[in-house]
């Protein structure tokens, strides 16, 4: 397949994805760099948010499974309590008709024998109070057990409708899940499909290329500088400068995506910034939207080295500014920890200074 068709191809991909009208897409080898870099950048941004939405429905399915695993214990719970509810009464009628067997070997067939063969006045009304409380009495136990045994099938019923809606939700979520997944598996081969596009037109526009490269340099140079940070998750005696911030984060360069991850093996975005700074004692919010507000807020043109640099708003990914109009970053799944430029996101929305 030529590169005019290979163009073509990939164009078409990019607009039935992102809605657009494939007449208006462009589909020769003229198309710049920048528009690939910025086709590329959207799906970029759309993989983060898909990442941060699988991240919310996983937790929400653990939250399901917890629910359900908690439901199906309380209903264990209520037939035991209904069990032992039963043996109690089934105790209790036994006793009753112990009773009744004893006032017939003792020659009374009945409550009503029991008080004519009082032999006093007395004697009779004490037999007559004495037989109100055993019938009082064997009401009461019949009373109670159909209370109880409607309360407890109340109750067990209930939990057996929270736990079908609980299964319910929990299968909802799953599909949830599995459509994210497609989605952004969809998503990650268009982005492979631009990249190799943009490695070939890349070389008309270099200019990208010698800025992050300028920014790599200068991270090494601050690297060998700056005290000796080792990549161990230990809290050092250190101050978090702007050098030894920038010098701590280039120990990840390469290390692999994940969300969720909160280093030092894998990361996701708000784990790396959220790990490097732990190693110099300061407690940053878990999620990126929440690390906007931890220290005083930058615009682009006050950024100093190892200043937040935030994307989206609320803010949907996270990383540290390393200087030259670059950032280092966890960015994506797929991807590893690397240094880009702010040129490429059209989605910046600021930067916040950690104290």
């Amino acid at each position: 397949m030529n590169r005019r068709i290979l163009s073509a191809v990939i164009a078409l991909s990019v607009v039935l994805v992102t809605g657009r009208n494939a007449l208006a897409a462009p589909t020769s080898s003229s198309t710049s760099l920048q528009q690939i870099k910025n086709q590329r950048q959207d799906l970029e941004t759309k993989v983060e948010k898909l990442d941060e939405q699988i991240g919310q429905v996983k937790k929400q399915i653990d939250d399901n499974k917890k629910g359900i695993e908690k439901t199906n214990k309380d209903i264990k719970d209520t037939q035991a309590q209904l069990e032992k509810s039963e043996q109690n009464i089934k105790g209790q009628q036994d006793l009753f008709g112990k009773r009744v067997r004893a006032m017939y070997i003792n020659g009374a067939n009945s409550y009503l024998d029991v008080v004519l063969q009082a032999d006093s006045l007395g004697d009779f009304i004490t037999r007559v109070d004495t037989v109100k409380k055993i019938v009082g009495f064997d009401q009461k136990i019949i009373k109670d057990l159909k209370d109880k045994q409607g309360a407890i099938a109340e109750e067990k019923q209930a939990l057996n409708d929270k736990n079908k809606k609980l299964l319910a939700l929990k299968t909802d979520n799953e599909k949830k899940l599995s459509k994210l997944n497609s989605d952004k598996a969809s998503q990650t081969k268009l982005i492979a499909d631009l990249e190799a596009k943009e490695k070939v037109v890349a070389a008309q526009d270099t200019a990208t290329a010698r800025i992050v490269a300028t920014a790599a340099n200068q991270v090494q140079k601050v690297r060998s500088e700056a005290p000796r940070l080792s990549r161990g998750s230990g809290t050092t005696s250190t101050p978090a400068s702007s050098s030894s911030v920038v010098a701590y984060a280039s120990n990840f360069l390469g290390t692999p995506y994940q969300w969720g991850g909160n280093g030092p093996s894998t990361f996701d975005c708000s784990g790396f910034t959220s790990y490097v700074y732990s190693h110099f004692g300061v407690g940053l919010p878990r999620i990126a939207a929440d690390q906007q507000g931890a220290g005083t807020a930058v615009s682009r043109d006050q950024l100093q080295p190892g200043d937040l640099v935030f994307f989206g708003s609320p803010a949907h990914h996270v990383g540290i500014y390393v200087g030259n109009g670059c950032y280092i970053h966890a960015p994506r799944t797929g991807d590893v920890v690397k240094i880009s430029s702010l040129d490429d996101r059209s989605d910046f929305t600021g930067g916040t200074r950690v104290k």
